[in-house]
């Protein structure tokens, strides 16, 4: 029911405008008119057509760098949870960056932020990031370069705090998956992850598929050996979760599941074994 007076329409109930997707609504453009309202469901976004283009009502948190959001929770809240790229710009930080955002298989409110991908390099865990526009869902299967946020972004998305911040990292030469649960107070690092015993506590539980579906195949527990396999079985049993920086390997760092696991599609400095896999890894929040 609506009532019409001197320009002003009343709506008592609900309203419900043409929803069309980008490539729907451009091809109704050339008959559009002025003053067309529709909502485009690709943007997630109330759109007006002024007699040339398209344009927004509001700007959803996420969907353009002019309005990026603190983490995946606040997109979430937004009521968007449509697993694609996504800005980001926590407290602290001067730019916005774009990175691929999975919520399919995320808890509830929060969502898996791509922080790093790639297989084999010299310097994988660079504390100042590296090739962060890599970030997106265009790099998912992509070897190199490795893309890794700096640590004051990871830092700014995880509330600056090591202790309960979840890493999953996806082995797609596996298609297996481990999660890092950070168990020290602290902030975050990617030097934690270079080097055989790291210098805080995590909880390591490995999956048998991505995601952390299929089963949990390992749980190391808490502890600082969560880097290696030191204590657990032969330790090299593709068990083991990194491989760092040494010389006998050529200085190859990355995720290596042992000298016993050599995966298709993963990377070994000649046949010193240590194969790298090709990694997505994400911070849940």
């Amino acid at each position: 029911m609506s009532t019409i007076s001197a320009k002003t329409v009343n709506i008592y109930g609900k309203l419900k405008v043409p929803v069309y997707t980008t490539a729907q609504r451009d091809a109704i453009s050339p008959a559009a008119e002025q003053g067309m309202l529709i909502y485009n469901s690709t943007v997630e976004n109330l759109q007006v057509y002024n007699g040339t283009a398209w344009g927004g009502i509001f700007t959803a948190v996420g969907l353009t760098a002019a309005a990026p959001a603190a983490n995946a929770a606040a997109i979430s809240a937004a009521g968007i949870r449509t697993d694609g790229n996504y800005w980001y710009q926590p407290a602290g930080q001067s730019t916005p960056i774009q990175l691929y955002t999975q919520f399919t298989n995320a808890p509830a409110g929060k969502g898996y932020v791509l922080i790093a991908r790639g297989r084999e390099s010299t310097n994988w865990w660079d504390t100042n990031g590296q090739n962060t526009s890599g970030l997106t869902s265009a790099g998912l299967t992509t070897n190199t370069p490795i893309a890794v946020l700096p640590n004051s972004f990871v830092n700014g998305l995880c509330g600056n705090q090591w202790n309960g911040t979840k890493i999953m990292t996806n082995r797609l030469n596996s298609n297996d998956s481990w999660i890092f649960t950070g168990t020290t107070t602290t902030t975050f690092s990617w030097t934690y992850f270079q080097q055989s015993a790291s210098s805080v506590s995590a909880t390591a539980v490995k999956y048998n598929n991505l995601f952390l579906t299929g089963g949990v195949a390992l749980n190391y527990g808490s502890g600082t050996n969560w880097t290696d396999t030191l204590n657990y079985g032969n330790g090299n049993n593709c068990d083991r979760t990194f491989t760092w920086s040494w010389s006998g390997h050529g200085s190859w760092q990355g995720w290596s599941g042992g000298s016993s696991c050599t995966p298709g599609g993963s990377f070994q400095n000649g046949g010193e074994g240590h194969a790298i896999q090709l990694v997505n890894c994400y911070l849940e929040c």
